[in-house]
């Protein structure tokens, strides 16, 4: 056999397996673990954040459509995320992320919230998800101890009561 026909029948060995681990990466399902699906309390932290009510009124699931729905209006591109509950310690982590089309990259928000399912309570963990909390269930301010003074004539600060 000649050097030329050596170097043809391995590129075409080479492109014959490249095809065979293409179709059977590409035929395999994805695995994605959903917590909620297998932990019933996992099921029931998620149920406490998308039905508690928003500072509009809503529920926490119709408040975030209607965010991606104004999205949708504005025509501005986006991706949306599943629902997503994760273990920790005692507690859940329920997070939603949406990502939209910024002038120059993709800004990413996440909705997301620590559950406790033996007290059913929430608490809002991120920036994005404080904007529909109702203002009770807010974390208190950094520092909110010292922006509750006012100054007096001395320079120094006299606490309301």
């Amino acid at each position: 056999m000649t050097d030329q026909i050596k170097k043809t029948l391995g590129v075409v060995l080479v492109l014959f397996l490249g095809v065979g681990v293409w179709v059977l990466y590409s035929s395999m399902e994805p695995t994605i673990s959903r917590l909620q699906d297998t932990d019933p309390v996992a099921g029931e932290a998620l149920g406490l954040v998308k039905n508690h009510l928003s500072r509009e009124g809503y529920t926490l699931e119709q408040e975030l459509q209607l965010f991606v729905d104004d999205l949708d209006a504005k025509g501005i591109p986006h991706k949306e995320e599943e629902w997503q509950v994760a273990a920790q310690k005692d507690k859940y982590v329920v997070r939603k992320i949406v990502r939209e089309k910024g002038s120059m990259e993709w800004i990413e928000r996440e909705f997301a919230w620590r559950v406790d399912v033996k007290e059913q309570s929430i608490r809002v963990i991120s920036l994005a998800a404080q904007q529909f909390m109702p203002f009770e269930n807010l974390p208190p301010l950094p520092h909110q101890e010292e922006i509750s003074f006012w100054p007096t004539k001395a320079g120094s600060a006299k606490k309301l009561v």
